[in-house]
């Protein structure tokens, strides 16, 4: 079944409640992007393509390419940029991400977020599709990072967000490929829990030096904080 999600500003999305569905991890990630109208945007694992709807009405970057291997994923996100408005600038290609860069254009992007499946695949699941965009099957972090990295231009950030658990892989895959850490935000459900996750943008030939923030969803009376209206404003 599927439901319209209001982005406000007379703009929405659809998700589907038999497929892939968005969480707010995506939304927080579009929001800390930093990008801009010159900036050219690739989004691995783009699911039904709310990170690069984001991107493109609210940073106003220049095109945005969606690729996810999901095919009614990738057919709903093509329903989401007309939806919106932006056929002309969101491409979506429907295609694993491993070797993707030779069609894709290596060093052809500014940006590159991701999304990718949190779990590695032998921690079970029930499989079909939410199993793809939910745990590793076939393509894994490494695969994701190495293909952005392929992409990107030299001085290019890519934005990764992840489960916090899985940090020490994102920072050791990044600098593998030759992208260093520049900024990691935690993100924390609430102040008194364990950070939930994380969104880390690393540089592709970047020097050394990590800036650290943290984001508290709710406060200790289960309300919205202040940072998290404004970032979804």
């Amino acid at each position: 079944m599927e439901y319209a999600v209001d982005l406000g500003r007379g703009f929405s999305v659809l998700q589907d409640t038999e497929g892939y569905l968005f969480t707010q991890d995506s939304v927080i990630c579009a929001n800390l992007l930093r990008a801009g109208s010159r900036d050219r945007l690739l989004d691995l694992g783009c699911g039904t393509g709310i990170m690069s709807v984001l991107a493109l009405l609210k940073k106003g970057v220049r095109d945005a390419v969606g690729l996810d291997v999901d095919e009614r994923a990738v057919a709903l996100a093509a329903r989401n940029a007309e939806r919106c408005g932006l056929e002309g600038r969101m491409t979506l290609v429907c295609r694993d991400v491993r070797g993707a860069s030779r069609e894709l254009g290596r060093e052809s992007f500014d940006k590159v977020v991701c999304n990718p499946p949190y779990f590695d695949f032998s921690d079970g699941g029930d499989g079909g599709r939410n199993a793809l965009a939910k745990r590793e099957s076939e393509a894994r972090l490494e695969d994701f990072i190495a293909t952005g990295a392929e992409c990107l231009r030299f001085g290019g950030d890519f934005t990764l967000v992840m489960r916090a658990e899985r940090l020490a892989d994102a920072v050791s895959s990044f600098r593998a490929h030759g992208l260093e850490p520049k900024t990691l935000t935690l993100i924390f459900p609430r102040p008194d829990a364990e950070a939930g996750s994380f969104v880390m943008t690393a540089r592709k030939g970047g020097r050394p030096g990590l800036r650290t923030d943290a984001l508290y969803v709710t406060d200790g009376e289960g309300r919205r904080t202040e940072r998290i209206k404004e970032l979804y404003d």
